[in-house]
């Protein structure tokens, strides 16, 4: 998690994901030591969308578990990608939208190209 708290801070981190256990450990598992590509990609989207740090964290977990079920694996930075692509499809109306929710959304009507067989 230094990862993160090095580059937004460890304020802005504590209040977005602080209170989940669950999405520290996502974040702890999945960001510790990985390409700083993805970690630099989640942020500039992060800030680009009106979604927070928490939503984004949640629906990354979302594709995790539609991943696992399916007994499938896709890159993280595909899974960020695949994130963004449910968060523009929100259009005007996203900040009423709940992330994790579009994400799960598009995830059962679409499924996904580029999860692969693990």
């Amino acid at each position: 998690m230094k990862v993160f708290t090095d580059k937004i801070g460890v304020a802005l981190f504590v209040d977005q994901v602080g209170d989940s256990p669950a999405s520290m450990a996502y974040l702890e598992a999945h960001f510790n030591d990985t390409d700083p590509e993805a970690v630099d990609a989640l942020l500039a989207l992060v800030d680009e969308s009106v979604y927070s740090l928490r939503e984004w964290v949640r629906a990354l977990r979302e594709v995790g578990h539609w991943l696992d079920a399916r007994n499938m694996r896709m890159e993280m930075i595909d899974q960020i990608g695949y994130i963004s692509c449910a968060a523009a499809s929100a259009g005007a109306g996203a900040n009423m939208s709940h992330l994790p929710s579009l994400v799960d959304d598009m995830l059962q009507a679409y499924g996904c190209e580029r999860a692969v067989k693990r």
